[in-house]
């Protein structure tokens, strides 16, 4: 009986320690340079234990291959005007590859899983040299999960590349969405007139495959194109880009918004629909997806596509405080054609 009680104790006092270690390998984020050693670590397993303001930091992607748990907290006022140091191969829908930049809070998510994490009022804005993919959350995912999500903000690029795009959640890769939501404006603007760009644009993915699970998606996009075209309230292309992956269910989702397009191209495909723009590779499964989506095409190519319409937008600023469990926010809105804008989020009061 002694022994038997000995032993169960040592069991007991095993388990506790394996959980101690198992706990203390989680690492407690509770600031930006928290954040920023991520990179130094980027296989390791993360936990936001508060809000972040990222207001005023120069936010360089990480390449991450761990877990982020944020706890249900927020990263508010996340700006990225670069992408990463690191650089990805994509594919077009005939195979061919791209050494590829990438933006968004990482520059890819590789073998990685993040969840209960918001981004509110981030702005990725990145003029591009080469080939480039930007997004919110990562610009290249790999066999990655993304679960209970949810950003707000804004993506713009500027491109002189040919292959490029942008997503809400991701763009360029394979992955998995689940309760994820996006209310996000995406704006993409083609200067190269050398070569044909493939552009993608996506509420949550650009180009690529994914499990898309009970996520919505409000969207607001526009895309000025000397070349092809593939946007889509989810998925901009859904392809397996020459490697293994195949289809994979997109179901119960919500879609609402527009997205504005033009194709200057002689060889036109313009594609634009409410789920995927152009399903070279099918979903195994679709159903209960739900779509107030409007594909605007325009055919004057002459004009830039852009959310304000004024050519020298003039703005005036409304601070708006927090109040009650609602945040505060910058609002500015040009006098002359109406578009508004916001940042300089501030959260509740505790």
């Amino acid at each position: 009986m002694k022994r038997l009680v000995s032993l169960c104790l040592a069991v007991l006092l095993l388990a506790g320690a394996t959980c101690a270690r198992a706990d203390a390998a989680v690492r407690e984020i509770y600031d930006v340079d928290g954040l920023r050693a991520m990179a130094n670590d980027p296989a390791g397993h993360y936990r936001l234990m508060n809000d972040i303001d990222m207001g005023g930091v120069d936010w360089t992607p990480i390449a991450f291959s761990g877990e982020l748990d944020g706890g249900g907290h927020c990263l508010y006022n996340l700006t990225v005007t670069k992408p990463g140091p690191d650089t990805r191969v994509t594919r077009d829908g005939n195979k061919k590859e791209y050494d590829t930049t990438l933006a968004g809070l990482f520059s890819a998510l590789e073998n990685a899983s993040v969840h209960d994490l918001r981004l509110t009022g981030a702005y990725v804005n990145v003029e591009n040299d080469t080939h480039c993919f930007a997004a919110l959350l990562a610009g290249y995912v790999n066999q990655s999960v993304v679960s209970a999500v949810s950003v707000q903000g804004r993506v713009r690029m500027t491109s002189h590349g040919v292959m490029v795009g942008v997503g809400g959640l991701a763009g360029f890769g394979f992955g998995s969405f689940d309760r994820c939501d996006a209310k996000i404006e995406l704006v993409f603007e083609d200067q190269n007139f050398d070569f044909r760009c493939e552009e993608f644009m996506g509420g949550v993915l650009a180009c690529g495959i994914a499990e898309i699970n009970a996520c919505m998606i409000d969207i607001d996009g526009y895309a000025s194109c000397h070349g092809y075209v593939h946007n889509g309230g989810l998925v901009g292309m859904s392809y397996h880009c020459g490697t293994k992956n195949t289809g994979k269910p997109v179901t119960n989702n919500i879609i609402e918004g527009r997205i504005r397009f033009f194709e200057d191209n002689p060889d036109r495909r313009a594609y634009c629909e409410a789920t995927i723009g152009e399903p070279l590779t099918k979903p195994s499964k679709t159903g209960s997806n739900h779509a107030a989506f409007k594909s605007d095409e325009t055919k004057k190519y002459d004009v830039v596509l852009l959310p304000e319409q004024c050519a020298e937008p003039s703005y005036e600023e409304t601070v708006v405080p927090p109040e009650g469990q609602r945040w505060g926010y910058t609002m500015h809105r040009c006098g002359g054609c109406g578009y508004l804008w916001t940042d300089t989020y501030t959260p509740p009061a505790p």
